[in-house]
This record gives C-alpha cells, sequence and structure tokens, in this order.
C-alpha cells in the first residue's frame, strides 16, 4: 500500500486496513476541514504488517466500541523519528521522543497523540509470533523505550531500512524479514545480562518464534528445525522434554489453534476448511477433522455454525504452549 497526500480520513482507514480498527483526528480542529496532509507505505511481511507514516501531526485512538472478538491479537510497536509523542495505555501515560519505541495492546483502549509533525514506523505482530515473549513485551505497553544502545539500536536501524524500502518487498523474501523483525524483536523487549542467561531456555524461545514465523511450511517439522539451528533432532527432543511438551505436540497446537480461529472468523468464510487448514501448513483433510475435534470438540462445520457471539472455549493448551 503506497498513499500520498491523503487527509485525516484516509489515513484512518489506510491504518485500519493495515492493523485493525482506529480513529484518527486532527486535535483540537474539525477532522474533515483540518489542514491536514499525511502519508502512508505499509507491506505485509508473512503476518507481520508494516506501515511508515509522515506528515502532519494525529491523534490515534482504538476505542472500546472498536475491539471485536474477531480482531487479532495483535501488539503494536511505534518508533518515533521525527517531533514528541504523548501515549497512553491502560492508566499508564509516557512521551516519546525521536529514537523511542512504544507499544500497544491492540486489544486493549489505547490513545497515542503525535503532536505537530509524524515520522513513525508502525509495527503490527500478532501475539502467537512472540511465542513465550508476548507476555514479557506486553508488559511494556506506553512505555517509552529508547532505541539508541543493545539490541534497540539494532532493531531500529533494522525498521529504518524497511521503511525506505517497503514499497520494494514482495516474494519468498517476505518470510525471511519477518522472521528477522521478531526475533530482533524479542531481542529489543528481552535483553538481559549474558551472566543470568538461560541458554537452553533462550534456545527453545528462538526455536518457537522460528517454528512460529514458519508455521504455514508443510514440511517444518523436527528434523528441518533442528537443522535450521545447529542442533540434531535428538537434542531438540531434549530441550523440549523440559517444558513438558514435545516438539511435534506444540506445534501441532499452536496449528490448530490458527485454524480454529480463522474458521470462528467471518472473514475467512468464503475459504474452504480446506484452504484455511493449508495456510497453516496442514494439507490432509483427515488431520484437520481429527485435529480439531480433539483440541476444541467441535468439527470444521460445527465451528462455522455458531454464531459470531458464540466463544468456543477449546481445551486448554498444552504447557510450554505460546500465550
Amino acid at each position: 500500500m503506497r498513499a500520498h497526500g491523503v487527509g485525516v480520513g484516509e489515513l484512518q482507514s489506510a491504518a485500519s486496513t493495515v492493523l485493525a480498527p482506529l480513529v484518527v483526528t486532527a486535535p483540537g480542529t474539525d477532522a474533515v476541514r483540518a489542514p491536514f496532509q499525511a502519508s502512508i507505505d505499509a507491506a505485509a511481511l508473512g503476518r507481520v504488517a508494516v506501515a511508515r507514516v509522515r506528515g502532519s501531526g494525529h491523534l490515534v485512538t482504538r476505542t472500546t466500541r472498536a475491539i471485536t472478538s474477531t480482531d487479532p491479537e495483535l501488539l503494536k510497536l511505534t518508533l518515533h523519528r521525527a517531533r514528541p509523542a504523548v501515549a497512553d495505555q491502560g492508566g499508564r501515560q509516557s512521551r516519546a521522543e525521536s529514537g523511542d519505541f512504544v507499544v500497544f495492546d491492540m486489544n486493549r483502549p489505547y490513545r497515542l497523540e503525535v503532536v505537530d509533525g509524524c515520522d513513525v514506523l508502525a509495527v503490527g505482530v500478532p501475539r502467537g509470533e512472540l511465542g513465550r515473549h508476548a507476555d514479557t513485551v506486553a508488559r511494556q505497553t506506553a512505555r517509552r523505550l529508547p532505541a539508541d544502545t543493545g539490541a534497540q539500536a539494532v532493531l531500529a536501524a533494522f525498521l529504518d531500512g524497511l521503511g525506505r524500502h517497503l514499497h520494494e518487498l514482495a516474494g519468498p523474501a517476505d518470510a525471511h524479514l519477518a522472521d528477522a523483525l521478531v526475533s530482533l524483536l524479542v531481542a529489543a523487549f528481552t535483553e538481559r545480562a549474558p551472566g543470568r542467561m538461560d541458554t537452553a531456555t533462550e534456545l527453545v524461545d528462538r526455536i518457537r518464534v522460528y517454528a512460529l514465523a514458519n508455521i504455514s511450511d508443510p514440511s517444518l517439522c523436527v528434523a528441518s528445525v533442528a537443522a535450521a539451528h545447529g542442533i540434531s533432532a535428538r537434542q531438540l527432543h531434549r530441550l523440549f522434554q523440559r517444558s513438558g511438551t514435545p516438539f511435534w505436540a506444540w506445534l501441532r497446537h499452536e496449528r490448530f489453534a490458527r485454524i480454529h480461529r480463522d474458521l470462528r472468523d467471518p472473514s475467512h468464510g468464503h475459504r474452504t476448511v480446506a484452504a484455511v487448514a493449508a495456510r497453516w501448513g496442514v494439507h490432509d483433510p483427515r488431520h484437520v477433522g481429527r485435529g480439531l475435534k480433539e483440541q476444541y470438540g467441535l468439527s470444521a462445520r460445527e465451528l462455522r455454525a455458531l454464531s459470531p457471539s458464540d466463544r468456543t472455549p477449546g481445551r486448554p493448551p498444552p504447557p510450554g504452549s505460546s500465550p
């Protein structure tokens, strides 16, 4: 998506399409008649959305009314490259200067006021892509995180590069860029002193992030994941034994959680069950039916027959699964 010289309404529509329903206004003026101009460049890297917004100052709000049960569970990361911005979520408020990160939970109301002019890079990451680190990142909502040292500086430089070349991104490289972006985000928000690092735990977390980034690949398996991380299949099995859930069981649960979500989402109603399952690396129709029954107690047809307001609790996730 590339849109330049847009007004408030057009920016709101574009931002809502890229992330989730948002309200964009020009503070203190009539949002329709105010002199306002902005540009937005956006691209989807797998399941990760990246956008760069430049232009006039404005206020972005995610209201309670706009949040629905069918919205994706996104965490939004913003990198501010121009004027100060004021972030507010969950009773916490901070002022982000140029060079600062701010995180928002898209499933809760928030406000972000970009003062005067703006140059903001925004990233929407599904919580599932972050594995066990999702809660760690979410706890930082509405806090400013300077991006001038360590992993934060590396992430900022990576995002700057993406922002300059968003219109050129397409094809197989997208999945690798998304994998790199998620890994850098995890590193930036979980950076700890090396002396306190649990190497085995960190490796399991990296494997989970890698698997989630490549979950649509039907060839993803113990052998391919182990090879990608320079360890043997036996070592991978031992690592996951510590978490109480074998790798194959964890991966299966994550895949069917996404299939279940898409089957419950009206926006995917035009897709066949086979197409939904294939999107998450499951290509055997018999396996789809058995997996949904075992994990949620309902078939694909039964899930789609439920009204949109119904909530299907499903069965508890296995130990060590992502949030």
